[in-house]
């Protein structure tokens, strides 16, 4: 095709120059074969820019952290450690393992010891358009009882995905601890999730064995760990 467009350009040129000496006709036919492979390279490297222009990255999957109780909402009590304190460790833990993964990004419904409401804590998670919720709690019961739940929703079109992502997390709960299968609940903050969303109660806190443990920044740690191994279990499937 190029000699082809070269062929035709010299011809006009012929036509248009047969009064002008060899050497005006000469010089005036390289400037346009010049200026024809000029084009063509530009078209050849337009293309390439055009085929290799980056991908943007996908966007994250934003966590919705809910930490129970605070300020003057302390939770349940037992043997001095108080539940808020407990879900706000956790909670602030958990979000720190969540942002350092890429893919995840976390929002905490609180970040420190105050009170939210139930309702007010559902539209932080909207606004920050979260995918999951995790609400983060300690039970409260017999002195003897000592084990972990997951709560999911009882209906919706979602429950079965957050029956999926309860079933993980507990399952990263009974490597450290004892865990209960999972729970079907109404709590208000399950049912106005509009996405997969879980309510997990890390332990008794009237357990006094369990209280000591709940207390202990290494404990807490752990069972942040636990959460994010279900969370990422879930995202990956």
């Amino acid at each position: 095709m190029m000699n082809e467009e070269y062929n035709r350009t010299s011809k006009m040129a012929d036509c248009r120059m047969g009064n002008v000496g060899p050497y005006f006709r000469r010089t005036f036919l390289r400037l346009i074969q010049r200026r024809c492979w000029a084009l063509l390279l530009g078209l050849c490297l337009g293309g390439a820019a055009v085929s290799h222009v980056p991908v943007p990255p996908c966007r994250a999957v934003i966590i919705a952290i809910d930490p129970g109780h605070g300020g003057r909402d302390p939770g349940a009590v037992g043997y001095g450690v108080k539940e808020k304190d407990v879900t706000l460790a956790i909670g602030k833990e958990l979000a720190v393992l969540i942002d350092h993964h890429k893919g995840m990004r976390a929002v905490l419904t609180r970040r420190g010891d105050y009170y939210v409401g139930l309702a007010q804590r559902d539209s932080i998670a909207r606004r920050a358009g979260a995918g999951l919720f995790i609400s983060i709690h300690c039970d409260s019961g017999k002195p003897r009882w000592d084990w972990a739940t997951v709560y999911t929703q009882k209906r919706g079109s979602i429950a079965k995905a957050s029956d999926r992502l309860g079933d993980y997390i507990t399952a990263g709960l009974r490597h450290i601890e004892h865990a209960d299968r999972d729970r079907t609940a109404d709590f208000v903050v399950l049912r106005d999730s509009r996405v997969p969303a879980v309510l997990v109660e890390v332990g008794y806190i009237t357990n006094p064995h369990q209280a000591h443990q709940l207390a202990t920044v290494g404990f807490q740690h752990r069972l942040a760990r636990a959460i994010f191994r279900g969370i990422q279990h879930y995202l990956s499937r």
